[in-house]
């Protein structure tokens, strides 16, 4: 069964009630496979961002037997193996555009959509995860994009979102796009039989803001 967790940002690590959730689905001795967004060229910040979510999984009490990157590092082949055989695959932050068109590339998104384990998303890598990508001038992409992403999940989602200040961008783009607004802390959790939310989320649908 997968599980698809979408996330927006962890500033001060996991909270507990994530962690407890995360500690659902994920036991020590599970490999980990984290999924840059830029492939070329940043390897020691890709390998910071990897190492720095793998301490937040520690101090969980989580240890994961392997723990191995996807970038321009490895062959196209070995990708597509690490994503067939991952118990927990993350899917990092970034520019949401280039990660989906490196997921292309590298031929990875059978592998993805094929995946029985733990799916999270992160910001662009949570964007990714949606039926329709709504990349935002709001979530400080350099330009409007609107493209069919992995369809992991049936919804869009706009990380990072601010209850305090919901620009106009997003209220207009919702007429079409119902979004749901990750806060920094929150999460999406979709299983097969049911959907859960943790921290704030908000439903922005037809101009519309409403707490979930």
């Amino acid at each position: 069964m997968m599980v698809k967790i979408l996330t927006s940002g962890f500033p001060n690590g996991f909270p507990d009630d994530f962690n407890r959730l995360l500690k659902t689905y994920i036991n020590t001795g599970m490999n980990f496979v984290f999924v840059a967004s830029e492939f070329e060229n940043i390897y020691e910040k890709t390998d910071w961002y990897c190492n720095h979510f793998l301490k937040m999984f520690s101090d969980c009490g989580i240890i994961f037997s392997s723990a191995k990157v996807i970038d321009g590092r490895i062959s196209k082949q070995t990708a597509q193996d690490l994503v067939r055989t991952a118990d927990v695959l993350w899917l990092a932050g970034g520019d949401t555009p280039t990660q989906f068109a490196y997921l292309k590339s590298y031929g990875l998104i059978p592998y993805i959509l094929e995946q029985k384990g733990v799916i999270i998303g992160m910001s662009a890598g949570s964007i990714n995860m949606t039926k329709t990508a709504v990349c935002t001038l709001t979530c400080e992409h350099d330009e409007l994009k609107i493209y069919e992403a992995l369809g992991l999940v049936e919804f869009s989602v706009e990380p990072h979102f601010d209850k305090n200040n919901i620009t106009e961008e997003l209220l207009v783009l919702s007429e079409k796009y119902p979004l749901y607004g990750i806060c920094d802390n929150g999460a999406i959790i979709c299983s097969e039989d049911n959907s859960l939310y943790i921290g704030d989320v908000f439903l922005i649908d037809k101009g519309q803001v409403i707490r979930v």
